[in-house]
């Protein structure tokens, strides 16, 4: 048995631990828990400070075993089960969290930080209407608990309820300024596009909390959209510097970089996009090296691969020429909606579709990456005047279809992908699409897809002709484009595939555009055809489609004065 003496000194080593752990002494606190774990290797309170001392360390695997010692000790240890879920939460096991949190619960219902942690976990989930009613649970229970209404702050944004988003950041303002919840809150007004205020919130939390690089990365994405370029491009200069690894703020930059037209120092450091969460899944590596411009490719074979959308890999499969005067072999391996319209592509010795097996090749090159392959800034992008041509039969197919024209064909397109993240910015409602364009024309719609809040649009429009499931891949669009006199397009994938073909394409843009549109210029680079239009203010098309039906009676005499008011 220990003397009384001895467990004293035990007792007071424990507890010096405990101070020089909460001031931050974490490999001495940890030093001091293992002397009294050396004479009593079954103190549970010891056993559990070690394994948070552990886990502030970041031992993880460490702590969990360590915290299942005591809960195998003591199974009715709340705490042990409330630090083992905020561990395997830091392990990024978040439905194991919950269990964890659960159990603590079980044993004491009113633990105001377990249920505020799970609630977290839940967040993470994706779970996001139980994670905000974990929220108002713990405000019941702490009324002044400021984190919390942060917090329940973030769930109410992700269920798309900004305003009350807002309102819950500025509750745990008033209680507690802090920096996290100041950077929250500029992220809801990011989301609802009040920029300014956006950059007002992301001020504050670097004010509160010097070296805060998540709210420069933020407070980037807020100045591009007020098309402070420069500044943006500061800010993430800024977060960079604070956290070099920090993926977001190189990846803003570059993107930045690239709506400037700086092209150069855009297409390197979106080499970056591989660090991110979001492109990990999509990710091709090979035993073979990756291609970026300094081999030779000489007698070699380069695999060129699609990686993020089709607008992408029809914008991008230019390159492919290039690469075979470069005197390589291009295997170009396309999503299967374009394998048949590639066929007409330059430069390609083997078209392969996604999931075919891949035949030999000595190098590869993500399509993204080409530009930066061969060095483009904007005074050399390779613009040809038309890189894609549509199948003769399918011309002659859709031609027949159409039947004999009687006025200018216009080719529509309204809306892309609702799955894009941003989408609620450059599609528009087929009823508000054809409200603006004037009569005297032939419209016809390039959608395969029609949405459900444009169904009854659709149907009512006897000045539009739709296809639809006609339309069985891009080789039958691109045909129908190509019997267009003019497309007129939102930023989707037709819009790359028109420009590609050379059709007079007009782009309709939202104020803050893909880089790829740059700003402040009616002429896109890329291709020829492509004329821009612009909105002079987020979220306002009036002057975009009064620009366009001036336009249109320019060359079709249509009376556009009904849309002067």
């Amino acid at each position: 048995m220990l003397q009384v003496d001895q467990k004293e000194l035990l007792a007071n080593k424990y507890q010096e631990g405990r101070e020089r752990q909460a001031e931050g002494q974490l490999h001495p606190a940890k030093a001091l828990y293992e002397e009294v774990l050396a004479v009593f290797p079954q103190h549970i309170e010891t056993l559990e400070m070690l394994a948070v001392v552990n886990a502030q360390l970041g031992h993880l695997d460490t702590s969990v075993n360590l915290l299942c010692q005591v809960i195998e000790l003591n199974p009715s240890r709340d705490s042990a089960f409330y630090y083992l879920g905020y561990t395997m939460c830091a392990l990024r096991q978040f439905a194991a969290g919950v269990e964890c949190f659960d159990k603590a619960l079980v044993l004491n219902p009113d633990h105001v930080q377990s249920i505020c942690d799970r609630a977290r976990a839940l967040l993470e989930l994706g779970q996001f209407e139980e994670a905000l009613r974990g929220y108002d649970r713990a405000i019941g229970l702490r009324p002044r608990d400021a984190e919390a209404y942060s917090y329940r702050g973030n769930a109410l944004l992700a269920l798309g309820r900004r305003d009350d988003a807002i309102a819950s950041f500025d509750q745990s303002i008033a209680i507690e300024p802090s920096a996290g919840a100041y950077l929250n809150r500029g992220n809801a007004y990011q989301a609802i596009g009040a920029y300014q205020a956006a950059v007002d919130s992301y001020d504050r939390a670097i004010m509160l909390q010097e070296g805060y690089a998540m709210a420069h990365s933020n407070r980037s994405v807020s100045l591009k959209h007020l098309h402070r370029l420069d500044d943006a491009i500061n800010s993430s200069d800024l977060a960079t510097a604070i956290d070099p690894s920090y993926a977001d703020a190189h990846w803003n930059r570059a993107l930045t970089q690239l709506l400037k037209g700086n092209l150069a120092q855009g297409f390197a450091g979106y080499q970056r996009r591989w660090e991110m969460d979001n492109f990990k899944s999509i990710r091709r590596t090979f035993k073979q090296p990756q291609w970026l411009g300094m081999q030779t490719l000489q007698s070699k074979k380069l695999l060129i691969h699609g990686e993020q959308g089709l607008g992408d890999t029809i914008q991008f499969s230019r390159y492919a020429a290039m690469a075979q005067a470069a005197g390589c072999h291009v295997l170009y391996e396309v999503e299967p909606p374009l394998f048949t319209l590639f066929q007409s592509l330059p430069g390609v010795g083997t078209l392969l579709r996604q999931g075919d097996p891949l035949p030999d090749f000595d190098y590869y090159c993500p399509v993204m990456s080409l530009p930066l392959a061969f060095g483009t800034d904007l005074a050399t992008v390779p613009a040809a005047s038309r890189y894609l041509a549509a199948d003769k039969t399918k011309l002659a197919h859709w031609a027949a279809l159409l039947g004999s024209k009687i006025s200018p064909r216009v080719g529509l397109v309204w809306s892309g992908s609702p799955t894009h993240q941003d989408d609620h910015n450059r599609s528009i409602g087929l009823s508000m699409f054809l409200q603006k364009l004037p009569a005297g024309f032939e419209y016809v719609s390039l959608q395969k897809d029609v949405r459900a809040s444009d169904l009854a649009a659709s149907q009512g429009a006897s000045n539009v002709r739709h296809f639809g499931e006609q339309l069985l891949d891009f080789s039958d669009t691109a045909a129908l484009c190509e019997l267009m006199d003019l497309v007129i397009t939102v930023d989707t994938s037709v819009a790359h595939l028109s420009g590609a073909l050379g059709v007079p394409t007009w782009v309709l843009l939202p104020h803050l555009p893909d880089w790829r549109w740059l700003l402040n210029r009616r002429e896109s680079p890329w291709y020829p055809s492509v004329r821009l239009y612009r909105q002079s203010k987020a979220q306002h098309w009036d002057d975009v489609f009064l620009a366009v039906a001036n336009d249109l009676f320019a060359i079709g005499g249509a009376d556009t004065q009904h849309l002067a008011g």
